[in-house]
């Protein structure tokens, strides 16, 4: 079996990563976009939020730097919406069953695309009054610009996806409904909203607590009221970055994070962290909450405690146990938490029937995504708790692979999908290749940041693109393999 380039197999969905790199360097920007779309319906968007795990396996970080895989990706996305933004024409309708998506973002688009393209009707049901889920109103615009997600959600609108705003599946209509409606199968990808609190003592006594997704929802949705002057948000995932830039955008004067692990175990995107502290953010590692200080009814602070790091928990990471005596205080008259968040199942009736776990997820048959009741699948945040984009994008093209496969009367499995061995360059070959700088990304300065949403990273233009496809080594065509 021929090997197959890392970048691929780290990629969750699989985009055939050196595929569309190759024709980038080839000046063939149509046929790179329509490759990744192959995979990705999201390409923009993708490009901008992606936690990249390509570039973690790229070969070339073995030389000098990764590629930079995210960055093309959102080059041709944006190369084409700038310069001939076009919609597809309607997909062909050849199958009679009908699917209805529950939640539209990354997972419900991707999943909706995937079920048109293969021939059925779908209608997405959206509980918010914006399409888009989390991409919207989770992520600010400075990371993701609204015309950016906008643009690739006409486009799958085109293909002939019905969407339904301010509809509560579960709620406005039952599931039972939808049966009767004449949808034969459902995805459910309703995301995971609901805000975790942080346990410690003063946390219901005091005003000034907002949750993260609750702060950012609102932002987003268009209150750009500054929730305070000082600001302590606590956790360390992209969310945790995102409240702290979107303070500082607001006009808060002192944005501080607290992060009860150091930096190295820190789950945020590096490079959201860089930029965070870049435009003045604290962050405050190895230290957790101990209690909240309170006077008159508000929020005045927090009192923390430094942590070292110990044994490994389940998750892999170094568990921080406290050390005594260490304690410290942090001003604040808003508290965000961004510990983490879980999907709202509230929209669900009595008796509904799901199993459901104890981290209030779908449960789920892992290979094909399907519930308990036959007919309904779920992904994404809905099924894992929090995870990322790229992860949700490539639930969603599961979904629908599983899907077509339920309504065809198939077997429920993944057919087609060994992609192995991975191809490893040998050190010989590593030794003769010329080190030649990654492009660097054009941002925003830091003083035009504050008082607007305008988006930070500026993106490629075309040369700079092309000179950073060429630095793929290409690695399909050479010899080493494991």
């Amino acid at each position: 079996m021929p090997g197959v380039p890392a970048c691929m197999v780290a990629c969750p969905e699989h985009v055939r990563v050196h595929g569309y790199i190759a024709l980038i360097a080839q000046r063939r920007f149509k046929e790179a976009l329509d490759l990744v779309r192959r995979d990705n319906p999201l390409p923009g968007t993708s490009g901008r939020v992606c936690t990249h795990p390509c570039e973690e396996a790229c070969e070339r970080r073995r030389i000098d730097e990764p590629l930079a895989i995210a960055y093309l990706k959102r080059f041709i996305a944006d190369y084409e919406r700038k310069n001939n933004p076009q919609m597809p024409p309607p997909a062909k309708r050849s199958r009679e069953e009908k699917v209805a998506v529950v939640g539209s973002g990354p997972a419900g688009l991707t999943a909706a695309y995937h079920l048109i393209l293969k021939g059925y009707g779908v209608t997405v049901f959206e509980s918010l009054p914006a399409l888009g889920g989390m991409l919207v109103v989770g992520i600010p615009p400075n990371r993701l610009p609204r015309e950016v997600i906008e643009y690739e959600i006409n486009r799958i609108r085109a293909l002939g996806v019905e969407m339904k705003t301010g509809v509560t599946v579960g709620k406005d209509v039952s599931f039972e409904d939808l049966s009767r409606q004449g949808f034969k199968a459902a995805f459910i990808a309703v995301g995971a909203y609901k805000g975790l609190k942080l346990r410690v003592p003063g946390e219901d006594e005091f005003k000034g607590f907002i949750d993260c997704i609750t702060f950012l929802r609102n932002v987003n949705l268009g209150n750009r009221s500054k929730p305070g002057d000082k600001v302590c948000i606590i956790g360390g995932g992209n969310a945790t970055i995102d409240s702290s830039r979107t303070a500082f955008r607001l006009g808060c004067s002192d944005v501080n994070i607290v992060y009860r692990r150091s930096r190295k175990e820190m789950p945020a995107n590096p490079k959201e962290i860089e930029e965070a502290e870049a435009e003045g953010v604290k962050i405050h590692y190895l230290a957790s909450p101990v209690r909240i200080l309170g006077e008159n009814g508000h929020v005045v602070g927090m009192e923390c405690i430094q942590n070292k790091l110990g044994e490994p928990d389940a998750s892999g990471r170094r568990s921080p146990v406290p050390v005594k005596g260490s304690e410290f205080t942090v001003d604040a008259d808003t508290i965000i938490p961004a510990i983490s968040q879980e999907p709202d199942l509230s929209f669900l009736p009595e008796g509904h029937g799901f199993n459901i776990s104890k981290w209030n997820t779908f449960i789920v048959d892992p290979e094909t995504l399907q519930t308990n009741r036959q007919g309904i699948f779920a992904g994404g945040d809905a099924a894992t708790g929090p995870a990322t984009v790229i992860e949700a994008i490539a639930a969603g093209k599961r979904a629908a692979e599983m899907i077509d496969r339920y309504l065809r009367g198939l077997e429920l499995k993944v057919v087609g999908e060994n992609i192995g061995p991975i191809i490893r360059l040998t050190e010989e070959e590593i030794a003769k290749i010329e080190r030649k700088p990654r492009q660097e990304m054009p941002k925003l300065p830091l003083e035009a940041r504050r008082g607007n949403f305008d988006e930070v990273e500026l993106g490629f233009d075309e040369e700079a693109a092309v000179e950073e496809a060429k630095r793929c080594l290409r690695c399909w065509t050479r010899t080493g393999s494991e």
